[in-house]
């Protein structure tokens, strides 16, 4: 009677211990994959620091050339684009500095108007040098050395691909970024951000392709 009620309890040990098993497996798991993808935000966030860095210098030397700085970013990222990628890395550039006040105030009309952009801001040109001699009143160019820094805020939509964890992530739409029709939708990930500064190489321009990056970033 005794072996049959041990065999008994033996069982019912067996079986809460499957039931501890499936309450705390789950908790587990995701715990799990949560330090893993921690680690690769963390690591995708350092890495666009550099990036954002060398993006700046891109940008420095090439008038604030965004689709140069764009590039400049995914290739540090390491993100080229594969053959299965449904879209290319989202990358989203705003230009803190030089402001458009500042080009108004700083800036001069450059010898080959066609270069500017359609903005109303007519001076779509600082200079990099000599900067200091061009107004000699120095009524409209007050923050000559902070127009020739050129100040950028990189963002980056990182995936982990860690499994189950969508839930942390943002979601993002073909509206947020080039329009409906782009291929964006369903890409959820992460925005990593970095900002860098260096100081301009060559002369600062409003572009028309530049020019939206002065704004902010499209869904703000």
């Amino acid at each position: 009677m005794s072996m049959i009620n041990n065999k008994f309890l033996d069982m019912r040990q067996r079986g809460v211990s499957m039931i501890e098993t499936m309450l705390v497996l789950p908790v587990m798991v995701l715990l799990g994959f949560g330090i893993v993808h921690g680690g690769l935000v963390f690591q995708a966030q350092s890495n666009l620091e550099y990036a954002a860095l060398m993006a700046a210098r891109v940008g420095a030397s090439s008038n604030i050339n965004l689709a140069a700085m764009q590039q400049e970013v995914i290739y540090r990222m390491g993100a080229s684009r594969a053959a299965s990628d449904i879209a290319p890395p989202v990358v989203q550039i705003q230009i803190l500095n030089p402001t458009l006040l500042m080009f108004q105030q700083c800036g001069k009309i450059p010898s080959y108007s066609n270069i500017c952009s359609t903005s109303p801001v007519e001076n779509c040109e600082i200079p990099n040098f000599g900067l200091q001699f061009a107004d000699p009143a120095g009524s409209r160019c007050a923050n000559i050395g902070d127009a020739n820094l050129l100040r950028i805020k990189v963002r980056y939509l990182f995936d982990s691909r860690v499994p189950f964890m969508e839930f942390i992530t943002f979601p993002t739409s073909n509206e947020d970024f080039d329009g409906p029709g782009q291929g964006l939708a369903g890409r959820d990930g992460r925005w990593v951000t970095a900002v860098s500064t260096v100081r301009m190489q060559s002369p600062a321009r409003i572009t028309a392709e530049n020019q939206a990056s002065f704004q902010g970033f499209p869904e703000e």
